[in-house]
């Protein structure tokens, strides 16, 4: 009995090098979320002498707004008016295809929405030598409860609330910016801020209610983030004053990570209740996603290893950290120096610096402390 739980234990051991060899025997590969790369909801409309022809300036210029979306992506706003140029034969080079639809065509005009797949390996070394800093790592998903004051009623889920409305109008049914191409490119494309708007169901109702909301109830917004697989529930209060037909519209924010006093941003103007809204929400999301570039910005000329230690209570547990690990922008290279069937001991090459590289790891539910001057990765605990 006692040789068969060794040969056992002997194999089990075995399976956990090899799975580690087969994941990481290429240390050097870079890992990123392809979406980022992935540029979508180019709509173009292009005429020329032929449908062909128009065809083909349309391509060319939907790839090449396309390039400028991706880099406004990945790059803070104060540096958007530094984007580097590239030739038309750079461009190309750097796309791996594009795909096609809503196409309609006449004899002379050429209209399409189009998606562009980047080569991450091509653009990164052009916003290297450009001195220009991104972020390629994505958050959790923020988990938004629109609460509106209207004559001091507060309403989170009952109606009306057209805060509410306009919210799931915009992320629900995709009725973003209109007009402007560039910013209607740029709200096309994948946030590295997921937002989400709950439905408002009767699990949502009875989950949080509007005192929960306004008074970040935290075991009622822990529950529900974790409903939708949120990481972050923010809670954004609006009221709206109607005075001589001037419209202001205040706002605080505040989340269930970050317990600070909330700060008011009013907003004035629009034809309609739902225009102010709509001009709220676009700058609250804008801002969301500028605070989260500025946070994962990596300084690549800083280079560290870490040494970790993590317990393993299974194979498959054990290879979900290794993959989770490794798909952090910020991580370099991994290697394994002791493995058993119950701990490894491996290390970490990354740029940037130790936080950001933990707060990486905890948008992927990994988790680094440091423990009487060791570091341990562990995985977050599902009850």
């Amino acid at each position: 009995m006692t040789e068969t739980k060794h040969i056992r234990s002997y194999f089990a051991l075995l399976s956990f090098i090899i799975a580690s060899f087969l994941l990481f025997g290429i240390n050097n590969a870079r890992a990123t979320d392809s979406k980022l790369y992935s540029v979508k909801g180019i709509s173009v409309d292009a005429t020329a002498a032929s449908a062909s022809e128009a065809r083909t300036i349309a391509v060319a210029a939907g790839q090449r707004r396309a390039y400028k979306a991706l880099l406004r992506n990945l790059i803070p706003r104060s540096y958007h008016d530094s984007l580097p140029e590239v030739s038309d034969a750079d461009l190309t080079s750097m796309i791996t295809g594009f795909q096609v639809s809503n196409e309609k065509t006449s004899a002379t005009r050429y209209l399409a929405d189009l998606i562009f797949d980047f080569k991450p390996e091509s653009v990164r070394p052009i916003l290297q030598a450009n001195n220009l800093p991104y972020a390629e790592t994505r958050s959790k998903p923020v988990l938004i409860l629109p609460v509106y004051d209207a004559l001091s009623a507060k309403t989170l889920w009952g109606e009306p609330n057209p805060w509410r409305d306009t919210w799931i109008d915009v992320f629900e049914k995709g009725n973003g910016p209109i007009g402007n191409s560039k910013r209607m490119d740029d709200w096309a494309q994948t946030r590295v801020v997921p937002i989400m708007v709950p439905s408002g169901s009767l699990d949502d109702i009875r989950t949080v209610s509007v005192e929960d909301a306004v008074g970040l109830n935290g075991p009622a917004l822990t529950e529900i983030a974790d409903s939708y697989g949120a990481g972050v529930v923010m809670v954004v209060y609006a009221s709206l004053q109607n005075q001589g037909g001037i419209r202001r519209l205040d706002v605080s924010v505040q989340r269930n990570d970050a317990f600070s006093t909330a700060v008011v941003e009013s907003y004035t103007g629009g034809q309609t209740d739902s225009d102010i809204f709509r001009t709220a929400i676009f700058d609250i999301v804008d801002n969301l996603q500028e605070g989260w570039k500025d946070q994962y910005i990596l300084d690549r000329s800083i280079e560290n290893k870490l040494a970790v230690s993590t317990t393993i209570s299974s194979l498959s547990e054990w290879m979900t950290i290794q993959e989770k690990t490794k798909s952090v922008p910020a991580v370099q290279e991994i290697k394994i120096r002791e493995l058993s069937v119950e701990k490894a001991f491996w290390e970490i090459s990354f740029v940037g610096e130790v936080d950001q590289l933990s707060s990486a790891l905890a948008q992927r539910d990994l988790f680094l402390n440091s423990v009487d001057g060791f570091w341990l990765l562990e995985a977050a605990t599902r009850e």
